[in-house]
């Protein structure tokens, strides 16, 4: 019952701050509202299978650890003065669906299927962009090494909890190539949709089990 009291006050507080933000600084964070009802929609109209009361909670939980992240988005965007653009848009919705994604995995899946799942995803899809931009080539090899990079940690990660901490590493990279950047909102969307998962990532593969209580 207090942990339901604290999903509506949260969930409350999220409506409220939208629409303070849609009138005061701009429409795009309306988008903001989408995590709100985007899955409690399609489980609804059943087109998304629905959960036990344990994957409820982890669900809620989820829900609003990504709908936190968005606030703490929209708060940095109007701090940096961003014009709102279509990649800012993009931003609100890609980055809330990887946190959310992320988080439920992170307490529904055990370690060794997470970070299969998780590392190997983010890792191919270096590879798979590096491929389509730029086919077979030299170039292509070299944009392909974070990719393949980032696959060895994960499989050294799976077998060996210590070699978690490469996720630090690359985290660390990723902060010094895109921090100054950050004047540009594509590298703010880039850098977050690698450290989010990394950062769960690096705590989750050192850690043999997590568990969620109701």
């Amino acid at each position: 019952m207090l942990l339901k009291t604290g999903i509506l006050i949260f969930d409350v507080f999220i409506i409220i701050l939208s629409v303070s933000l849609i009138r005061t600084a701009g429409g795009w964070y309306s988008l903001l509202l989408l995590g709100l009802y985007l899955f409690p929609s399609l489980r609804m109209l059943r087109l998304i299978p629905g959960f036990d009361e344990r994957e409820k909670a982890i669900d809620s939980f989820s829900s609003n650890m990504a709908l936190g992240i968005s606030f703490v988005l929209a708060i940095f965007y109007i701090g940096m003065s961003y014009t709102l653009t279509i990649d800012a848009a993009i931003s609100f919705i890609l980055i809330p669906f990887v946190a959310k994604a992320v988080f439920f995995s992170g307490f529904t899946l055990e370690r060794k299927q997470l970070v299969s799942i998780i590392g190997r995803s983010v890792g191919l899809i270096f590879v798979g962009f590096a491929l389509f931009s730029h086919g077979f080539s030299t170039v292509g090899l070299i944009e392909m090494l974070p990719g393949i990079v980032i696959i060895i940690c994960t499989e050294l990660s799976r077998r060996y909890r210590w070699f978690g901490l490469s996720y630090l590493f690359l985290i660390g990279v990723a902060t010094w190539v895109y921090l100054p950047n950050f004047g540009r909102i594509t590298s703010v969307l880039v850098y977050s949709l690698f450290v989010i998962p990394f950062s769960f990532l690096l705590v989750r593969s050192l850690m043999n089990t997590l568990n969620y209580e109701l």
